[in-house]
């Protein structure tokens, strides 16, 4: 019995609770599988599509809480630092609606969900902008998802025939990685005493002007018996 067989009989048992679960991980690839499962009659479209959507909006509402009460924390972290400038920049344009716009973009939600959880932005105002992107881009994955249900016997073929060379290209990426520290690694640079023929001679004193000339050039002042400079 192959991946998929299995995982068909294990949603046909449990259903939405296990796309919920799913969704609060990972909030793209369930919605094509949602899609893929509605079109088989192993789970019921409509439920597991919503359960999808709770677990999205359950993960990014995680998100958006941390970065709105752990703030300082957030802000400490070389991630964050890393991209907040280029988020700013872009959240300048378009406002709050960046938590629309970046759903499709690859690598842009967490920067945004985190930089409008540190702007302190109304959770009513989150969820509605989040909605507003989360809901037509996940019917569009669900929508692809059930189109492309009749292929999953042949991805499942594929996947077989592959794994083999998905994990040598694993290892072999770790090893150059692996490689590429050890050539950049520089041992620490030892301190040595400057030589003395490089010490700089320290300044000259500056030459007195005519004025403290003629002031050391005075007789010292005798003192009076009676106290009086002479």
């Amino acid at each position: 019995m192959d991946f998929f067989t299995q995982l068909l009989d294990f949603l046909k048992i449990h259903g939405a609770p296990v796309i919920l679960l799913w969704s609060l991980v990972e909030t793209d690839l369930v919605f094509l599988v949602v899609g893929a499962l509605a079109s088989t009659g192993a789970i019921h479209p409509v439920a597991g599509f919503l359960a999808a959507v709770l677990g999205a909006l359950t993960h990014d509402s995680c998100v958006f809480w941390l970065a709105k009460h752990r703030a300082a924390w957030v802000r400490s972290k070389p991630s964050y630092q890393k991209f907040s400038a280029s988020v700013e920049k872009l959240a300048n344009k378009t406002g709050p609606w960046q938590l629309a716009l970046c759903r499709p973009l690859y690598g842009t939600r967490y920067p945004a969900v985190i930089y409008w959880g540190l702007r302190d932005l109304p959770y009513p105002r989150f969820l509605g902008f989040t909605l507003a992107g989360l809901l037509p881009w996940t019917l569009l994955l669900a929508a692809i998802g059930f189109q492309l249900s009749g292929h999953i016997d042949q991805f499942d073929d594929w996947l077989k025939e592959a794994k083999n060379v998905i994990f040598g290209g694993v290892v072999t990426v770790a090893a150059l990685l692996y490689l590429r520290y050890r050539l950049t690694r520089k041992a620490p640079a030892s301190v040595e005493a400057p030589s003395p023929l490089l010490q700089v001679a320290p300044n000259p004193p500056e030459a007195a002007g005519p004025r403290a000339e003629a002031v050391s050039a005075a007789p010292p002042q005798t003192a009076h018996p009676s106290g009086r400079p002479s």
